[in-house]
């Protein structure tokens, strides 16, 4: 259904810089910007601070490459939930948006109808354990939740605004327990189709990348 509603007008590419806002115990802790890129499916580079620190990350070929000082420090299998379920799913297969979020452990088979912050809403998955929320009316991703033994995790899209007609969640929450904001994230400069060349997911271009 999301797939089918969005597919011929929503966005391949998506380039925007944001304000990063960290929270402690309910306490504005520090602040940043943020570079990012987006191009479906899959693939999103983020530069942190500034363009020139050397410090960011990119997702691509279902991987994560963390970046530090000019330095590739890390690289792990990941599917990033958010790309997947607030973005791919918009354009890609649905074939393969459902094999992707049954590899990150979704139960899809889980569909109820709620409300969430006062409108219908469907919620997908175990809503104690890892689960998804998408708008019944725009079928527009709203939120996630994964809930372990030890750690939980909650990411809202919200703020939605239309951006060339086209649907941008402009502010990002995120939760690491019920009602405690952890980061917040907030849009500029947002251009959507934007040219971007695929050599900017490539990890030995992270330093030199530009958007």
């Amino acid at each position: 259904m999301m797939h089918q509603k969005h597919s011929q007008n929503f966005y391949q590419t998506l380039c925007f810089s944001q304000k990063v806002y960290h929270y402690k115990n309910d306490t504005l802790v520090s602040e940043d910007v943020w570079h990012e890129a987006y191009k479906s499916p899959g693939n999103l580079i983020l530069k942190f601070s500034d363009w020139n620190s050397g410090n960011g990350m990119i997702f691509s070929n279902d991987s994560l490459y963390i970046f530090q000082g000019d330095t590739l420090a890390k690289k792990i299998e990941k599917l990033h939930d958010l790309i997947i379920l607030g973005l791919d799913v918009n354009t890609q297969n649905p074939k393969k948006i459902i094999e992707q979020a049954e590899r990150m452990g979704y139960d899809l088979t889980r569909i109820n109808e709620v409300s969430l912050n006062g409108k219908s809403a469907w919620i997908v998955g175990d809503s104690t354990k890892l689960c998804f929320w998408v708008d019944a009316k725009s079928l527009l991703f709203l939120k996630m939740r994964r809930v372990t033994d030890s750690t939980f995790r909650e990411v809202e899209f919200s703020k939605y605004e239309a951006i060339q007609y086209l649907p941008v969640a402009t502010q990002i929450k995120f939760y690491n327990a019920p009602n405690k904001v952890e980061m917040i994230e907030e849009y500029f400069n947002v251009r959507v189709n934007c040219s971007i060349d695929n050599s900017i997911f490539n990890p030995t271009n992270f330093l030199i990348s530009t958007w």
